[in-house]
């Protein structure tokens, strides 16, 4: 693995960023929860946000642009076996909620699923005048800081690795975050 996560700084203009909001509108917004499947549950102290899945076939535009960048951070830096994302999630921070993700990690180790999440992608999709905290930050390595801050950042790393958002203490800060899938880890 040649870098331990990749960010593109400013990689999609406001307006296709304005497209994916306009797009996720379409989804019904519901609380995030923590865990999957039994062991889902609500936790705000642990996470508090609004999400909506947004339908992957239905919203083509937008995975194959985002996989244009995955594909060629997989090439260049991580070198693993992924197929295609499965999911698709628009965030929302609310610093009125003190809107926060806690250190977590994006794979369900205990799956019995045939896959697993290899890469973790988040898209930053508000101007960063538009809220304050929210800062993105991984457990025991170098965060990306400014670099992810601009408007259209993508950043894109292996699921595995333990990362929280900060709480948003005024505003809104606005992501779309996705988890490219491939055969279970060996």
């Amino acid at each position: 693995m040649k870098n331990v996560w990749e960010v593109w700084s400013a990689a999609l203009s406001p307006a296709e960023c304005d497209f994916i909001a306009e797009r996720a509108a379409l989804y019904a917004p519901q609380s995030a929860t923590v865990g999957f499947d039994e062991s889902r549950r609500d936790d705000i102290a642990y996470r508090s946000s609004t999400i909506r899945w947004l339908d992957v076939g239905a919203e083509r535009a937008i995975v194959e642009r985002m996989m244009a960048f995955v594909v060629a951070s997989n090439r260049n830096n991580f070198g693993v076996d992924i197929v295609a994302p499965f999911d698709l999630q628009f965030t929302e921070y609310h610093g009125a909620r003190n809107g926060k993700y806690d250190w977590h990690q994006d794979v369900w180790l205990e799956s019995t699923r045939p896959y697993d999440r290899k890469l973790s992608v988040v898209i930053q999709l508000s101007d960063p005048a538009d809220y304050s905290g929210g800062a993105f930050e991984f457990f025991g390595l170098q965060s990306p800081g400014e670099s992810f801050a601009p408007r259209g950042s993508i950043l894109i790393f292996p699921s595995f690795l333990q990362h929280r958002v900060l709480p948003v203490v005024s505003g809104t800060r606005r992501s779309l975050v996705s988890w490219i899938e491939g055969p279970r880890w060996r």
